[in-house]
Formats: C-alpha cells, structure tokens, sequence
C-alpha cells in the first residue's frame, strides 16, 4: 500500500508575505463577500476537512502541524497549510489565536429547502430571525447532538458559516444541512411543509399554549424558533400547525434561544435517548 503523501507544508517567517494575507486582521464581512469564510480552532479545522466545504489554506502554529498531520494529509495537494510561530499567527490575525489555527474555505451555493428537507428526514429546526452567531452556532451544536437532520432558516436569520457562529457550533454547522429560505419564500414555505406532512412547532412563552410535554411528534416534526428579542413573528405563529411552550416557574417567561432549543430539542427526542416515550 502507498502512503499517502504529506500535506503542503509552507513555512511562513515573514508577517508581510502575502501568501498569507486571506488570514490578515480577519473580518467576516469581507470573507462573506469573497465568497469564502474562516474555520477556527482544532476541533473545527477537523470537522471542516471532513465536511462538504472546500478548503482554499490552512494557517497553523508548528505543534498544531503534529497533532492534526493525520487529518491534513486528506488535503488536495495543492492545498498549502501555511506554518508559523505563534507571534506570527496572533500577530498576523490581529488577535491572541490561543486555538492554534485557522483554515479558509469556499462558500457554496445554498440548495434549494425541499432539498434540504429529503424524504427521510423526520427532524429539522426552523430559525425566524436568530441572529447572535454564538446563539446560532450554539443551536447547531444542539442540532447535532440530538440527530436534527436539517436547519432552515429564515431571510433575516444570523450566517451559520460567520466565524464565531462556526466557532461556537464546534464545527457542527460545517456538517447539519442547512439552507436559507428566500424573501419570496419564507413564510409560504411553512405551509407547504405541512401540506408535505410536517408538524410544525411554533414554540412561545405563550402559556396559555400547549405544553411540549403534551406534544406527540408526528413522523415528520419541525420545531421553530423566533428572534432573541421578539421572538415568531404573527405570520410564522399563524403557518404553525401548533403552539407550544417550556413551562417554568412564576416570573420567568423565556430562556435564552438556544437554551431553549437544546431543552425542547430534548424533549423531542428524549424516548429515542432512553429516558421514556
């Protein structure tokens, strides 16, 4: 059997070189407009080279190198994994990168929801508007953990892919399909979902609303979650096939969006984890 070949080791010892500068004093605006975003963390590199995203460069300390050589080597070869000292990486970055490294990956074009939404599919997660990118990646870490198979999300909704929504996922938005519905979409979409035979959960602090304990997901179950301040808007409650809502102790109406999506998410699933039907 051949072994495969080593990644492209290029050694960076020069703060100006310019092969570097798609990592230079990094600003997720710009990376979304070139069609690309940025990866950070071991974990994340990890999860991002075995993803469906193509990775354009990696930047990486020395004893980063070592402990993700293994993964690397699954790298095109022409994909060059730059290698620089820690001053050099904080430095370059415009930050103190204690996590060691950070890859550059392409962008791809959004599929179409229905086909996100295959047939097999009896979970997905709705985001109307969420759009704090620790929130977001944090639901998509949720997603994972509680085998969602997809998230939609809404026109205004936060970039799954911005980096700190990458970040706090643990690289898990790089994985869970996703898609982003259209203006001219969203909310019609919903309806069609559930003409498609989905049961859709709008979940509100709304206590006159069904308890999620009392919810019996259907084969084919969507749970939706409103913005971190106004939460669903009317036409997304109204394109809901049902209300529902965390009950909690007087005087307190709502948990964090995430929070609540990992708690429901739970409660969804919780026969499937062995905790009863």
């Amino acid at each position: 059997m051949i072994a495969p070949a080593g990644p492209l080791l290029v050694t960076i010892d020069d703060l100006d070189d310019p092969r570097v500068d798609e990592f230079r004093s990094i600003k997720d605006a710009d990376r979304r407009r070139h069609g690309t975003f940025i990866a950070e963390s071991e974990m994340v590199i990890r999860r991002l080279l075995t993803s469906r995203f193509p990775v354009c460069s990696v930047l990486l300390t020395p004893s980063r190198v070592r402990r993700l050589h293994d993964d690397l080597v699954t790298l095109p070869g022409d994909v060059p994994v730059f290698v620089a000292e820690q001053h050099i990486v904080d430095a370059l970055v415009g930050f103190p990168l204690h996590r060691g490294g950070m890859a550059l990956a392409e962008r791809i074009a959004d599929p179409h929801w229905r086909t996100v939404l295959d047939a097999q599919a009896t979970l997905t997660v709705i985001l109307e508007d969420v759009v704090d990118p620790d929130n977001v990646g944090s639901v998509f870490r949720h997603c994972a953990a509680f085998g969602v198979q997809s998230v939609l999300l809404s026109p205004h909704a936060g970039d799954p892919l911005y980096r700190k929504a990458v970040r706090a996922s643990m690289g898990w938005s790089l994985h869970v399909p996703w898609t982003r519905l259209g203006s001219v979409e969203w909310p019609g979409a919903l309806n069609s979902m559930r003409a498609d035979g989905w049961d859709v959960l709008a979940l509100t602090p709304d206590a006159a609303s069904v308890p999620l304990s009392a919810i019996r997901p259907g084969s084919r179950t969507a749970l939706m979650l409103g913005s971190e301040h106004l939460g669903l808007t009317a036409p997304a409650m109204d394109a809901a096939s049902a209300r529902t809502h965390i009950p909690m102790a007087a005087g307190v109406d709502s948990l964090n969006v995430a929070t609540t999506a990992a708690v429901a998410l739970y409660e969804l699933t919780r026969s499937l984890l062995g905790s009863g039907g």
